[in-house]
């Protein structure tokens, strides 16, 4: 009776040439953490149709994931594989070694981690009046990098029509340097313009990081118009 082997594999970085590490291909993955990327070349050399259930990836030090890929190939052929990885988005820029599991077999892997800035902000719109008021934010770093906070950013106002409007000015107090999968609790002033139109709307997007926080300025009364 013949012996029958795994199927093997080898892979390609979309449009890249495949390359190979000494005595057996190299699979190179690239992509922001939640996105590692690669078409893997899986061939059948046993004499009967062999099923691919997914494949894993193996990092030293970290815990095995998984990611969904399904085909079917005959006996003798290869079939190209696109599957992508999900891994701790928190993972940091640059180059990482690993090896892909496919059908019990481990090839040697390279991953490009990209760089990936997440962040979200809270509250995420601001009713705000002309004059100064205090504001307390929080901000959330869902990415791979460090984000430092300015301690003054500002915003043109925007009422509708084809120019823009004076600036609203978010100034924060002693701001941080938020890390990789944490929450910052910001406390700042927000100064808005005195001279806004009163029977107008007025938006203006502050960043705060890569996010943006929306202030609002209603229409008002005029009694509630400075003097």
């Amino acid at each position: 009776m013949p012996t029958r082997r795994k199927p093997t594999t080898s892979a390609t970085k979309r449009g890249a040439k495949a390359t190979r590490s000494v005595g057996e291909p190299g699979i190179v993955l690239a992509g922001p953490p939640g996105q590692l990327r690669a078409t893997v070349s899986v061939e059948n050399a046993v004499d009967q149709r062999v099923t691919v259930r997914g494949l894993v990836l193996h990092r030293e030090g970290e815990a095995p994931v998984s990611a969904p890929a399904t085909a079917l190939i005959p006996p003798g052929a290869t079939a190209e594989v696109p599957v992508t990885f999900r891994l701790n988005p928190t993972t940091a820029p640059g180059e990482h070694t690993a090896e892909v599991e496919v059908g019990g077999v481990r090839r040697s892997a390279l991953i490009h981690v990209e760089p990936d800035l997440s962040v979200r902000v809270s509250p995420r719109r601001i009713l705000a009046a002309p004059g100064r008021q205090a504001v307390s934010l929080l901000v959330v770093n869902d990415g791979n990098l460090d984000l430092p906070l300015a301690p003054i950013t500002r915003a043109r106002t925007d009422d509708g029509g084809p120019d823009p409007g004076p600036d609203v000015v978010l100034e924060v107090a002693d701001p941080p340097t938020v890390r990789p999968g944490t929450t910052a609790t910001v406390s700042g002033h927000l100064d808005v313009p005195a001279d806004l139109d009163p029977t107008r709307r007025h938006i203006a997007r502050i960043p705060v990081g890569t996010a943006d926080l929306e202030v609002i300025v209603l229409p008002r009364t005029a009694s509630e118009t400075p003097s």
